[in-house]
């Protein structure tokens, strides 16, 4: 694996300071409530790129955030994984910038608030059918593949089994690399410092087949 990489990924890759300016957060110095991650080099993220000495070049995970334009009330649609990774490829982000992986970690937020799932869909999406997970998710890995040289999906432990399975589908159909996560240590729903740590060691166990 080489050294560049960039994150597309919601509040469990989230730390305030080492987001893009504006973007929701979970994590921070500043929290309070459980689960309480003792700083960024606490961060799953982080530990990964230490540890294997990696190039994080943009962390663009926003706390709450879905994979598909269906979001939460209070969100706008340009907060979505789909939007997001749009505007970077139509400001020439990956053009101008030498990302090698990109590593998507999202469907949390989509399975806890009963965003619609949909069908896997290879081609030919609508704006309807960017509202529901499956087709979003495929959308999404497509899009991403056009612009770097590999992408690694994450996938969170406890989502609704469609989505999960959806995923997996969708990623060996692309023939993308993906991770199912197991037995992460969570309070709240979200990753405790113990739990940052054992998504770090799993993912670095398959980038690099430890």
């Amino acid at each position: 694996m080489k050294n560049n990489v960039c994150i597309m990924g919601d509040s469990y890759s989230t730390y305030e300071g080492y987001i893009p300016k504006g973007y929701r957060f979970y994590y921070s110095d500043e929290r309070k409530e459980k689960p309480i991650v003792g700083g960024v080099e606490k961060t799953w993220w982080r530990i990964l790129a230490n540890e294997n000495h990696l190039n994080v070049i943009c962390n663009d995970s926003f706390s709450g955030s879905t994979i598909c334009n269906t979001v939460r009330e209070t969100f706008t649609i340009e907060t979505s994984f789909v939007s997001r990774l749009d505007k970077y490829i139509a400001e020439n982000f990956f053009a101008e910038n030498k990302i090698n992986t990109m590593l998507i970690f999202g469907g949390t937020n989509d399975s806890w608030i009963g965003a619609p799932v949909g069908n896997l869909m290879y081609s030919d999406w609508t704006e309807d059918s960017l509202t529901c997970v499956l087709p979003a998710f495929c959308y999404l890995i497509s899009r991403a593949k056009e612009v770097v040289e590999e992408v690694i999906v994450i996938i969170n432990t406890d989502l609704k089994q469609e989505i999960t399975e959806g995923f997996v589908e969708a990623c060996e159909k692309n023939e993308i690399n993906y991770l199912r996560l197991k037995e992460i240590d969570k309070e709240n729903g979200h990753p405790t410092e113990l739990g940052m740590k054992q998504i770090s060691e799993q993912v670095a166990a398959l980038l690099y087949k430890k």
